[in-house]
């Protein structure tokens, strides 16, 4: 039972295959899958039909799929792999207070949800980051005013070179 638990990365299948699966997704909304035997049909929960459905899309695409099981707490090198960052940021953001954690002995455990809240909050905000760009970028968007920002750029930068 404890090979269940481990990551185990799946080669794309069948394209044919893969491809018919993808056809039927495609045209069913909202896609559902069940469990079916013989004496049972049992449909999977919203969860199972969002992973079974992206497993679908990145198989089609002619990637392959790793499934990785997560326990419910993390190590901090877990945690920091699953937000992308190394060990020491993610202990950063510990101790200014962004990610709660707990202490069992000497080490810090972290629960997932707590680690991906974090995360959806940390892409709110890069977005809202990249919209404020965007949107002073349409307020500079005049050709002139907008010759002027570079040149002031480019001799920002020939400037700062030229102090090296």
């Amino acid at each position: 039972m404890t090979t269940l638990l481990e990551p185990k990365t799946y080669p794309p299948g069948d394209s044919a295959s893969v491809n018919l699966i993808d056809d039927v997704l495609s045209h069913a909304s909202p896609a559902t899958f069940a469990l079916v035997t013989e004496d049972a049909q049992i449909p999977l929960p919203d969860e199972m039909n969002a992973i079974l459905t992206q497993v679908v899309a990145a198989m089609r695409a002619g990637k392959a799929i790793t499934v990785t099981p997560q326990a419910q707490s993390l190590t901090t090198q877990q945690a920091a792999d699953l937000l992308g960052v190394s060990r020491p940021t993610l202990i950063k953001l510990i101790e200014a207070g962004e990610l709660p954690c707990t202490r069992l002995s000497n080490r810090r455990m972290l629960l997932l949800d707590d680690v991906i809240a974090y995360r959806a909050k940390r892409r709110d905000q890069q977005l809202a980051a990249i919209a404020a760009t965007q949107a002073d970028m349409d307020d500079e968007s005049d050709p002139e005013t907008m010759k002027r920002l570079l040149a002031e750029a480019r001799a920002a930068r020939i400037a700062r070179n030229h102090k090296k």
